[in-house]
């Protein structure tokens, strides 16, 4: 074989050779101007950031309370089915055993808790409503005396408008609880009758001349408290109520402040035009 055939069939070799290697190969063939790399230096490991543990060297997620609480519920579950399907002594006892422990975790968070609201006044709801014998005396006390100056203030300035029927059940019940709620808090009762009739407690009433109508007040015996000085008036109660009703109703109506609802459910009208 001649030195030009030699050099032929080495070349097809090489080609061959190049074509059959995978890319890392022909890549090294492809760039033999660089000549050989044994003195380069291979290229650094890529490091990737360890994953966060938790506290028991696991990756963090939900608290480890979180899957004590989980793994827990699942054993009980299974402890509750198995006693109830094969109550023998072992089954129930597993059972009634997760229960204790149950329990007795519930008490500490209740004793927890207590110690909190104790050493923190601001989660204490016993200092607004106190439950103690001599507390719950202060209390009601100073009650009494905010709706003594609540009533003795509205007394001076405000009426009820009282809208009845003289055929009506409901009103005849109610006319004495409302005389006297009006006795006790001194506010005066504007008797409006919608069919001209009166009451035992009202026998002279006012007869309507559309104050109903313009109020709305299409249910008796319906209750108003209205000031004729400022014109303005406001729903007090529909149908038959407690005396100790009105008065929670009448005290929320005058402090705003100390029923977050009572803007929303007792819209104030004008009273220009009702005068009979």
């Amino acid at each position: 074989m001649t030195r030009a055939r030699l050099g032929v069939l080495g070349a097809l070799l090489c080609s061959a050779f190049a074509s059959a290697q995978p890319l890392e190969a022909k890549s090294f063939l492809l760039d033999k101007e660089r000549g050989w790399f044994w003195y380069e230096q291979a290229p650094a490991p890529v490091e990737t950031a360890p994953k966060p543990k938790g506290e028991a060297g696991q990756a963090t997620g939900k608290p480890v309370e979180v899957r004590m609480y989980e793994q827990f519920k699942v054993g009980m579950e299974e402890a509750r089915i198995v006693a109830m399907f094969n109550p023998t002594q072992a089954n129930v006892e597993r059972y009634v055993q997760y229960r204790t422990a149950l329990v007795k975790l519930a008490d500490q968070l209740a004793e927890a808790g207590q110690r909190v609201v104790w050493t923190n006044p601001e989660y204490d709801f016993t200092q607004a409503r106190p439950v103690s014998a001599v507390g719950l005396q202060v209390h009601d006390a100073e009650k009494s005396e905010q709706h003594r100056r609540t009533f003795d203030r509205l007394a001076k300035t405000h009426v009820l408008y009282f809208f009845f029927k003289s055929d009506c059940p409901y009103c005849h019940a109610f006319a004495p609880v409302l005389l006297g709620f009006s006795q006790a808090t001194g506010i005066k009762i504007f008797p409006v009758s919608l069919d001209g009739g009166g009451l035992p407690e009202f026998p002279q009433p006012h007869k309507d001349h559309g104050q109903a109508a313009a109020l709305g007040a299409t249910t008796v015996p319906a209750v108003y408290l209205a000031n004729p000085l400022t014109h303005e008036i406001t729903p007090v109660a529909f149908g038959i109520q407690s005396e100790t009703e009105l008065v929670d109703r009448v005290m929320a109506i005058a402090n705003p402040g100390m029923s977050g609802f009572v803007d929303a459910l007792t819209p104030i009208r004008s009273l220009e035009g009702l005068a009979p």
